[in-house]
């Protein structure tokens, strides 16, 4: 690795106290007042090489996407600093009970031209649940990054990732680590630990701590912001820096904007990040550092704040037992939206392009656990209520709300009985489909029987799919194919001008509709 760049300033905290967290682990806790956050250490541009390159590369994708086509540029970057563990006591107190060092990985995808940059930059930590490195909003959004000028940054943010990328490449990867700064006698053990959802195995360690996760994505925010000429965007000032993520990831942001977004400042003292859009994930549920307590259900933790800037929260029906509905904010500092998505499903079709080529993930342990193999469901075609659209425009809307002052539009809540109960479901119409939320063209102009899940162990609760409608049934719908194209454009031309989604994500609605065959 090259010599590392060094930049930056220490975190400051005082009052010292002492929370439950901090005794079960006998360290001394201090409460955390407003910072300026650091700039973390960072090498030199990765090489890449015939033997090694990035995990996860834009062209090692199940979608290659060819950046040099669109003017840019893909390098990845060794970060190092050091970061601390939080307790998250109460909304808007945050404490500290320990801090050590870390390095991990960025990947930066840029535009080559300067000129082309929109001066937006966004960052993602990387999707860890399969226990890899996941870029799922690259791969819902990245033709709307690319042909808005944007910047994105990758974040591996976890151990258990960091140990996959050690299987992939361990001479690339040999640096990187989150060590937990406590010795294994003041952190809980093995079995404290918390297991995933779906079957997972656990994803943590006593040797190591998820709760570093917070200062990395803050100093990797600073060092978006603040690099300099010789950091990762040389040449390009990041005017908006943007957070995002999916699922678990989505939950990063979240916990994120709740708990720590208040004391992390840039070098004008301002909120470092000025937006958040969570995709699939419906509140901070995320441990503040692995040995933390669950957040009680009726906790005010739970429910996002008024933070100053904008978030934005997108969900599918797979969500509706885990809702957490609040009122939209249309006045500062309570700037906020929730999206319910009708149809839609928690994995869908779309998103190749955030998943690794096969041959890439099969060199690691972890190659497993992506898959449906063993749900019922399996051979029927996915879900492909195009949940990237709606995201593309609400990443559009995310901008304009925070440059212009423009809000979004309002969305209609799912038609849902029990939201947020373990036995919540969906009033549907005649055909099986949802009622309520935002619609897309496949719940308003239909042809098929649209699923959130399938049946099955582990994460088949999360994979969606459609049963298409009979030839009968599609013949009284649409007396002619023309219809249904009429009732498509119609459709699409109303979420344009709505300011849902972008005329060239509409465009390639009604293009797919064109293109499909009639029973």
């Amino acid at each position: 690795m090259s010599k590392f760049v060094r930049l930056g300033a220490l975190l400051c905290v005082s009052l010292a106290t002492l929370s439950p967290a901090a005794a079960r682990t006998g360290a001394a806790e201090a409460r955390v007042a407003p910072f300026r956050v650091p700039v973390p250490r960072f090498s030199n541009p990765v090489p890449v090489t015939p033997e090694s390159w990035p995990w996860i590369a834009a062209d090692r994708t199940s979608e290659p996407v060819d950046l040099a086509a669109h003017g840019y540029v893909e390098e990845e970057y060794l970060i190092s600093g050091t970061a601390n563990v939080y307790n998250w006591p109460a909304v808007g107190r945050l404490t500290s009970f320990a801090r050590g060092p870390y390095t991990t990985r960025i990947v930066v995808r840029r535009p080559r031209d300067p000129a082309k940059f929109s001066g937006t930059a966004i960052v993602e930590p990387l999707n860890p649940s399969l226990r890899y490195d996941l870029p799922i909003m690259w791969g819902e959004s990245y033709a709307y990054f690319m042909r808005h000028g944007d910047v994105w940054v990758g974040v591996t943010v976890k151990p258990v990732a960091i140990q996959t990328l050690k299987e992939f490449d361990a001479k690339r990867y040999a640096s990187l680590g989150f060590p937990n700064p406590l010795p294994p006698a003041r952190t809980c053990s093995q079995s404290q630990l918390p297991m995933p959802r779906g079957g997972l195995p656990v994803e943590s360690s006593p040797a190591t701590e998820n709760g570093l996760i917070w200062d990395v994505l803050s100093q990797v925010g600073a060092l978006m912001k603040e690099g300099g000429a010789a950091g990762p965007l040389h040449g390009l000032p990041v005017s908006r820096l943007y957070m995002t993520g999916d699922s678990q990831s989505g939950a990063f942001v979240l916990t994120y904007a709740n708990a720590i977004h208040k004391f992390a400042r840039d070098a004008h003292n301002k909120p470092l990040y000025d937006g958040y859009l969570a995709a699939v994930a419906t509140g901070p549920g995320t441990p503040i550092h692995q040995c933390a307590s669950s957040i009680p259900a009726k906790d005010p933790r739970w429910t996002i704040q008024p933070i100053g800037v904008p978030v934005i929260i997108m969900v599918s029906e797979s969500e509706i037992t885990s809702l957490r509905r609040r009122p939209d904010g249309d006045a500062f500092p309570d700037l906020f939206r929730s999206y319910e998505v009708a149809g839609a499903s928690h994995v869908h079709e779309g998103g190749e392009a955030g998943e690794p080529a096969h041959s890439d993930a099969a060199r690691t342990s972890a190659a497993a656990f992506d898959s449906p193999a063993n749900c019922v469901e399996r051979d029927m075609p996915g879900n492909d209520v195009p949940l990237s659209a709606l995201l593309n425009g609400a990443f559009r809307n995310l901008d304009r709300w925070s440059r212009d002052g423009i809000a979004p539009p309002h969305g209609k809540p799912l038609d849902v009985r029990d939201p947020g109960e373990k036995d919540a479901s969906v009033a549907v119409d005649r055909f099986g489909n949802a009622l309520g939320g935002v619609r897309m063209p496949q719940m308003d102009v239909p042809l098929a029987r649209y699923y959130h899940r399938m049946t099955g162990p582990g994460i088949c609760e999360l994979w969606g799919y459609r049963r298409p409608f009979t030839a009968d049934v599609v013949a009284k719908l649409y007396p002619a194919r023309s219809a249904y194209i009429d009732k498509i454009r119609e459709s699409v031309g109303r979420m344009v001008a709505e300011h849902w989604i972008e005329k060239a994500d509409g465009d390639l609605i009604v293009d797919k509709a064109m293109k499909i065959r009639f029973p």
